[in-house]
């Protein structure tokens, strides 16, 4: 499974919001930056939502990432 697919798995399997740090921690990816591209495309595309609110796992005020 590549990592695009696993950030788009994860995020549809979960009503949580996580930032790119927290992604990148749960799902292994490195480094933490291929998160923030993935996302940025996923954003683009219409698929999911990056907002500035309250990481679900970190509990940091933080872009994240949510569908």
């Amino acid at each position: 499974m590549t990592n695009t697919e696993k950030i788009q798995k994860f995020l549809k399997s979960t009503s949580d919001i996580y930032c790119d740090d927290c992604l990148s921690e749960v799902l292994n990816i490195q480094p933490r930056q291929q998160v923030n591209q993935i996302c940025n495309k996923f954003k683009k595309q219409g698929e999911i939502k990056r907002e500035v609110k309250q990481c679900s796992y970190c509990s940091k005020d933080k872009l994240v990432n949510f569908i």
